[in-house]
């Protein structure tokens, strides 16, 4: 699953992937100026503050078990809870075994779902067809540099249409992935679904979905959209795969 990519793709990857974040800390407030005539007393009252209240994790934030979904998620005919914008909170298969599959790769050769046994591996769940995966190419592309360099880390990418009635709009303006790559300049490691075969095994409710699969076979954590997300979002999912690996 290793592959080689231009060298401005590369700098991007290790901006993406290296890049220290900076943290803000908002200074203290002044002091009021103590009064010439009036001594202070030697206990002043403190003044009560609103307890802070904290915002819940977005729908493109990284989640290793489900959990109950945020107040005010739109829960779908599925009991799917999910954003306004249509990205669910969870996803059915955390702590469950990824699905067998074996699917022919882009270029040649066949992936198998027993290929991510003994690896940590990110699967990326996507298609040509829908605008939010290609918003995210670029990302991917950065990603997939990364974990190239990463001897501890697979990264592989399923290719699915939008359903399988609608398997004439696989590859969507495009027309093909052969064109897509053409146009954006790059290539990732990429398993091609042409019958919406995987997309019930797989429990595919949004896409673009990440997934990443321990050495056990079992989907440890899940994630959406890249270009939805705030921060440096490719950085901070390698910083997650990282922290996941850690607990073994």
């Amino acid at each position: 699953m290793r592959h080689h990519l231009s060298a401005p793709l590369v700098a991007v990857a290790s901006v993406l992937a290296m890049a220290l974040l900076s943290q803000c800390v908002p200074a203290s407030p002044p002091q009021d100026p103590a009064s010439s005539e009036t001594p202070a007393p030697a206990s002043t009252p403190t003044t009560e503050t609103a307890p802070l209240t904290t915002e819940p994790p977005p729908a493109t934030a990284f989640i290793t078990t489900n959990t109950a979904p945020p107040e005010g998620a739109i829960v779908d005919a599925k009991g799917i809870a999910r954003d306004a914008a249509g990205r669910p909170y969870g996803y059915s298969l955390l702590g469950e075994a990824f699905p067998a599959l074996e699917l022919p790769l882009y270029g040649g050769g066949q992936f198998s779902s027993a290929d991510l046994i003994g690896k940590w591996t990110v699967v990326d769940i996507w298609g040509v067809w829908c605008p939010d995966c290609v918003a995210d190419g670029v990302y991917v592309a950065a990603l997939a540099t990364a974990i190239d360099q990463d001897p501890s880390l697979n990264f592989i990418s399923i290719h699915t249409p939008p359903s399988a009635s609608r398997i004439a709009d696989s590859f969507g303006k495009f027309g093909s992935l052969d064109a897509y790559f053409a146009a954006k300049g790059f290539s990732y490691p990429t398993a091609i679904d042409a019958d919406a075969s995987t997309l019930e095994p797989l429990i595919v409710s949004w896409r673009p979905s990440y997934l990443v699969v321990g050495p056990d076979g079992r989907v440890r954590g899940y994630r959406s959209d890249f270009s939805a997300a705030k921060g440096e979002p490719v950085k901070d999912f390698l910083r997650d795969i990282a922290e996941l690996k850690k607990q073994g």
